[in-house]
């Protein structure tokens, strides 16, 4: 089958590898749609994400969606021809972590990208059945493919207790913040804040439901926000960047709840840990996600999360290492590009 390698930092060829082997719990997915994440652009450009190293000819890409090619001798309830969104990681079932339903947090997990598991940038991926999702007809496969960021900011709205009545700050506008801005909504907070540098992501903000926007380039967010309200119920991290850390404990009111989405420069602490304290603050981070794909799906099926509108750029597979420098560049006012294998 045809794949796009990242072959070391900054090369991606697109060669004729092996297809996958499938297993008796497996599904051979034709894959139809992938998204880029931040995470592709990070290993295409240094190679490695914290810990993780690219140390052989990797295959990336774990946003996705297609349809079912063949299965398992041990496989129901999937035949060729469904249409399926696919959970890209999947836990090594026997740990604590994965008994407790925390699977995402597994020592041994298998993801997706991460190294050395390829991933989707590919024809066919094999993956095991009960990490593969009934793809609603109404859905296309981008859609299906952007089930995964969805997950994400399902477990941000999760780990920040977003609930009714909630004032919620989403600081960062790409892809992340988008949906998160949605699912914030969808969990029932009143009014909803979104912080970015980038005028067009912002409008996209507003028409997504974004009570206020607030462009960071032009205004100090803290003190934008705090003329709004005497401090926000959840702030929730979408952008990485260690000042939105920073402005995230800071326009949170006390005993609120401050969650990182973000992946931040290794090496450095995002936020000043006397107001944690002073204020007390609850602060978690988020992995992924765990057990949260299928109410994902429900959201985006339902109408209640659109993802249509981030879906501004598309590629065929050849062509995944200029995207993947769009998408770095942020050049074409792009939020999420699909390569379309």
């Amino acid at each position: 089958m045809r794949a796009a390698v990242l072959c070391k930092p900054g090369v991606i060829r697109v060669e004729d590898v092996d297809p996958p082997r499938v297993g008796p719990d497996d599904v051979l997915i034709r894959v139809r749609a992938v998204g880029i994440c931040g995470s592709d652009v990070h290993y295409y450009r240094r190679g490695r994400i914290g810990g993780y190293v690219v140390e052989r000819p990797l295959i990336l890409g774990h946003e996705l969606a297609g349809e079912v090619d063949d299965v398992g001798g041990d496989v129901e309830g999937f035949e060729a021809g469904d249409r399926v969104a696919v959970e890209p990681g999947v836990g090594c079932r026997k740990c604590w972590y994965c008994k407790i339903g925390r699977y995402n947090l597994c020592r041994e997990e298998r993801f997706m990208t991460t190294p050395p598991v390829d991933g989707a940038f590919a024809e066919h991926v094999a993956w095991p059945s009960d990490f593969v999702f009934h793809l609603p007809d109404h859905l296309s496969f981008e859609e299906g493919a952007l089930i995964e960021p969805v997950a994400v900011a399902v477990n941000a709205a999760h780990k920040g207790e977003v609930r009714g009545g909630d004032v919620v700050a989403v600081l960062g506008a790409g892809p992340i913040g988008l949906v998160t801005l949605q699912v914030a909504k969808a969990s029932g907070a009143t009014r909803v804040y979104v912080t970015d540098k980038e005028d067009y992501r912002l409008r996209l903000a507003r028409k997504l439901g974004a009570d206020e926007v607030i462009d960071v380039s032009r205004e100090d967010p803290v003190a934008r926000m705090m003329e709004l309200t005497e401090g926000v119920d959840v702030a929730l991290e979408a952008s990485g960047a260690i000042s939105a850390a920073q402005d995230a404990i800071r326009v949170t009111r006390r005993a609120g709840r401050v969650v990182l989405i973000g992946m931040y420069p290794e090496g450095q602490f995002p936020i000043k840990v006397l107001e944690v304290p002073l204020k007390e603050l609850t602060v978690r981070g988020v992995l992924r996600y765990a057990g949260q794909y299928e109410i994902a799906l429900e959201l985006v099926s339902s109408g209640k999360v659109n993802v249509r509108p981030l879906i501004t750029h598309r590629f065929p597979l050849e062509e995944l290492e200029r995207a993947i420098r769009i998408v770095e560049e942020r050049s074409e006012n792009v939020i999420k590009a699909i390569i379309r294998p």
